[in-house]
C-alpha cells in the first residue's frame, strides 16, 4: 500500500479512538463525531492514562467553540444558545457535522500535509531517525528500570493508531522538559542541543497549570459546564465567536518546525489547542502501526498572566515572580497541584474569592449559570457538581515523570458561588485542621519521642511524625468528603461545622492516643527538652489536647482545661 493511501487510513473524526465508559457501564472506543452524538449517554472518558482525559476533554471544548461561532452573539444570544442545549439534553449535531465535515481533512493522524497535531515532514538533524515509540507513553520506564513497568518491552516497538492518538493530546499537553535533539528547521540550537527558552513553560502547557474541569452526570454536561461562553469579568475579553481564535487544524499551513516563543493567546481555543512541541508520529511500513517519534519545542509561552483565556486552572497572586520577572505589577501564577495532598486539602483557591477572584473560569462559569438561571430546568435538576483536578508533577528540572495527579470531589451547587456563606466555614475548617495535623499531632508525636530518650530532631522522631501526618489525612478524607457531599443549602451552617470539628476533633484524639498506647514514652519520667523546658507524657498530651481544642474547638469527649 503506498504511503498516500495509507495516509488517509485513519480520521480521528470516523474512526473509534476515545475510550468512553457508557451510562450503563459498558466500554466503547468511539470517534469523535460519535462522541459528541454520543455524548448524553457516556459517562465519562477514561484513557490509557487517567491524564489523557483533560486533554481530550480540552479538544472537544475548542471543537464546541469553533462549530457554534457566532461573531455577532451578544451575552444574551451565548446564554439563549447555551440553555437551549442544556434543555435538549443534546447537541445540534447538524451543526457540529456542518463544521466537522469541512475541516474533515485537517483530523487524518498520518496526513502527509497536515497530520492532526503534528508537523509534517519533520525530521531530526543528524543521524538519528527517530525515538523509539515508548518515548511519548509517560508510563513507561527507562530501560535500565523496566523490572517496575506493567508493560512489556516488546509491546512499544509499535501502538496502534488510536492509541497514539491519545497519547500524541497527552504529550502536547504534558512533556517533560529538558534537553531535546534539534530538528532540522530549528533556529534555537545550542551547542548540538536545544533547550526551553528561559521564563517560560518548558513542559507542555498543562504540565505548567493546575488543571482542573467541571464534572457532572454525563459527558454531555461536563462538556457544556466547561463551555466558558463569556468572561463574566471582563465585557471585552471575547471568549465566544472570535473569528482570530482558530485551533491549528484551521490553519492553511501547518507550524514549521521552529520553537516560536509567543506572549499571549488568542483566545480561549488557542489556549486549549497550544501545540507545545513540534511532532511527528513514525509509522511502519504499511501505516498500520506507529514505530516511533520525532519531538522538539513548539509553541512556548510564558504561564503568568494568561487568565483571560486560560479557564481551567485556578490563580494566585505572585510578588516572588515579580521580582524573578522584573515585572511592575504581581502576575497571576497558575494554581499548580501537589500530588501528595488530597483535592479537599487545596480546595480554598478553586471555591473561595479574597480581594480578586481568581477560581478557575470554569468554577465561575458555572456560578454564572446559576446565577442567571440557566441551569433551571423542569426535566433535570442540578444539585451537584464534581470538581476534577488532573495533572503530571516532574522531577529533575521537570526532565522526567514524577507522579500523576487524579481527584475528583464532589460538591453542592451551591458552593459555585462565592457569596455562599458556608465556603469561608469550609476554607477555616480546612485551615484548622491542618494546623491541627501538622502543628499539634505531630508536635505530640515528638514530644513523646522526647520522652522516651530520642532527642534528635530528625531520624526516627521524624519518620514517625511524617508517618502519623500522612495517617491523620487518610483518615480524615472520607469523612471531608462526605461532610463537603452533604454540605447543602438548607443547612445551618455554623451547626454543620461544628459537627465537622467535632468530627475531626474525636479523629485526631483517637490517632493521638492510639500513638500514645503504642509509643515507649514512660508514664512518670520528666526529660529536658531545651526550649520547651521539662517534658513528660501529661504534659505533651495537655499541649495535645489544648491544641486541638484551641483549632477545633472544645472536643466533644473532654471538658476545657482537662
Amino acid at each position: 500500500m503506498g504511503s498516500a493511501a495509507f495516509s488517509r487510513r485513519f480520521n480521528l473524526l470516523d474512526n473509534p479512538w476515545v475510550p468512553c465508559v457508557l451510562s450503563d457501564g459498558s466500554f466503547r472506543e468511539l470517534s469523535l463525531r460519535e462522541v459528541f452524538r454520543e455524548a448524553p449517554r457516556i459517562r465519562s472518558i477514561a484513557g490509557d492514562l487517567s491524564q489523557q482525559s483533560v486533554p481530550m476533554i480540552r479538544l472537544l471544548v475548542a471543537i464546541l467553540y469553533c462549530a457554534y461561532c457566532d461573531p455577532e452573539a451578544t451575552r444574551g444570544d451565548t446564554r439563549r444558545l447555551w440553555k437551549f442545549l442544556w434543555n435538549a439534553e443534546t447537541f445540534s449535531m447538524n451543526e457540529i457535522d456542518e463544521y466537522l465535515d469541512e475541516f474533515h481533512d485537517r483530523f487524518y493522524l498520518l496526513d502527509p500535509k497536515h497530520p492532526f497535531y503534528q508537523v509534517p515532514g519533520l525530521a531530526y538533524e543528524g543521524k538519528k531517525k527517530y525515538d523509539p515509540v515508548g518515548e511519548m507513553i509517560a508510563d513507561v520506564p527507562k530501560p535500565d528500570k523496566f523490572l517496575f513497568s506493567m508493560r512489556s518491552p516488546r509491546a512499544l516497538e509499535s501502538i496502534g493508531l488510536a492509541e497514539a492518538a491519545r497519547w500524541l493530546l497527552f504529550l502536547q499537553a504534558y512533556d517533560t522538559a529538558g534537553i531535546k535533539t534539534p530538528v532540522i528547521g530549528n533556529t534555537h540550537v545550542n551547542k548540538g542541543k536545544v533547550y526551553a527558552p528561559k521564563g517560560m513553560a518548558g513542559t507542555g502547557w498543562l504540565g505548567a497549570l493546575g488543571p482542573v474541569m467541571v464534572e457532572s452526570k454525563t459527558l454531555f454536561q461536563t462538556l457544556m459546564l466547561n463551555w466558558c461562553l463569556y468572561d463574566t469579568a471582563d465585557d471585552e475579553n471575547r471568549l465566544f465567536g472570535n473569528e482570530d481564535d482558530v485551533p491549528p487544524w484551521e490553519l492553511d499551513e501547518p507550524s514549521g518546525p521552529d520553537l516560536t516563543v509567543r506572549a499571549s493567546f488568542t483566545g480561549p481555543v488557542d489556549a486549549l489547542t497550544l501545540q507545545s512541541r513540534r511532532l511527528r508520529l513514525v509509522p511502519n511500513d504499511d501505516g498500520s502501526r506507529i514505530i516511533g517519534i520525532v519531538n522538539c519545542y513548539g509553541d512556548v509561552i510564558a504561564p503568568y498572566n494568561t487568565d483571560s483565556c486560560e479557564q481551567m486552572t485556578a490563580w494566585r497572586i505572585s510578588p516572588t515572580q515579580q521580582k524573578k520577572l522584573g515585572l511592575s505589577t504581581p502576575p497571576l501564577m497558575p494554581v499548580t497541584h501537589d500530588a501528595g495532598k488530597a483535592l479537599w486539602r487545596g480546595l480554598g483557591p478553586m471555591i473561595a474569592v479574597g480581594d480578586r477572584d481568581l477560581r478557575p473560569g470554569v468554577i465561575r462559569w458555572v456560578e454564572e449559570l446559576q446565577r442567571t438561571g440557566c441551569l433551571d430546568s423542569d426535566k433535570h435538576v442540578l444539585a451537584s457538581f464534581s470538581i476534577h483536578t488532573q495533572g503530571m508533577t516532574y522531577g529533575t528540572q521537570s526532565s522526567v515523570y514524577e507522579t500523576g495527579v487524579d481527584d475528583v470531589l464532589t460538591l453542592p451547587l451551591a458552593f459555585s458561588r462565592a457569596d455562599y456563606p458556608a465556603i469561608n466555614t469550609v476554607v477555616k475548617i480546612i485551615d484548622d485542621t491542618r494546623a491541627a495535623v501538622d502543628l499539634v499531632l505531630t508536635s505530640y508525636v515528638r514530644n513523646l519521642a522526647a520522652v522516651a530518650g530520642d532527642r534528635a530532631s530528625g531520624g526516627r522522631a521524624q519518620a514517625a511524625s511524617d508517618h502519623v501526618r500522612e495517617n491523620a489525612y487518610a483518615q480524615l478524607d472520607a469523612l471531608f468528603r462526605d461532610r463537603l457531599a452533604g454540605f447543602t443549602a438548607d443547612k445551618d451552617y455554623e451547626s454543620y461545622g461544628n459537627l465537622w470539628r467535632a468530627d475531626i476533633h474525636r479523629t485526631l484524639t483517637d490517632i493521638g492516643w492510639e500513638y500514645l498506647t503504642d509509643s515507649h514514652a514512660p508514664m512518670f519520667v520528666e526529660r529536658d527538652i531545651g526550649k520547651m523546658g521539662r517534658m513528660s507524657v501529661a504534659r505533651a498530651t495537655q499541649l495535645f489536647l489544648g491544641g486541638l481544642n484551641k483549632y477545633l474547638g472544645i472536643g466533644p469527649d473532654n471538658k476545657e482545661g482537662e
